[in-house]
């Protein structure tokens, strides 16, 4: 399972958050793809982890700061998309959805990209949901 983790922690007791995380040693099921320090006092890690001991060990984050972890969702093809305005790669990402919940995703996005400013696309969002509600 993908994780990311946010660490918000005072720089000032960095020596002792590095001390906790050198002690010990990390399950061999944990694997870190990324770690990020921010430009404040957050750092963002994104992790896979398979056993209970590898959430454990992330936990070792709270004795120094607080840590807040999610499981992650790779979706990163469709923001590509969205960056790239290929409806047609989108569509074809959403290949595993129903074909109406395909559709319907995909009209929602082409009403976004023909929008002629942020503030139309985001009334053409909401008459698309209300269309979707009366479904």
């Amino acid at each position: 399972m993908l994780y990311v983790s946010i660490l918000t922690s005072d720089r000032s007791q960095d020596p002792e958050l590095w001390a906790t995380i050198w002690q010990g040693t990390a399950p061999p099921s944990i694997n870190l793809i990324g770690a990020y320090n921010m430009g404040n006092d957050k750092r963002v890690f994104i992790w896979e982890g398979e056993a209970l001991a590898d959430i454990q060990f992330m936990d070792r984050f709270n004795e120094v700061g607080v840590l807040e972890t999610s499981p992650a969702f790779d979706r990163t093809s469709g923001w590509q998309a969205a960056f790239s305005k290929d409806i047609d790669a989108f569509r074809e990402g959403r290949r595993r959805a129903g074909r109406e919940q395909q559709e319907a995703a995909v009209d929602l996005r082409t009403r976004g990209m023909n929008a002629p400013n942020r503030h139309a696309a985001r009334a053409a969002a909401r008459a698309w949901t209300e269309e979707q509600e009366i479904k």
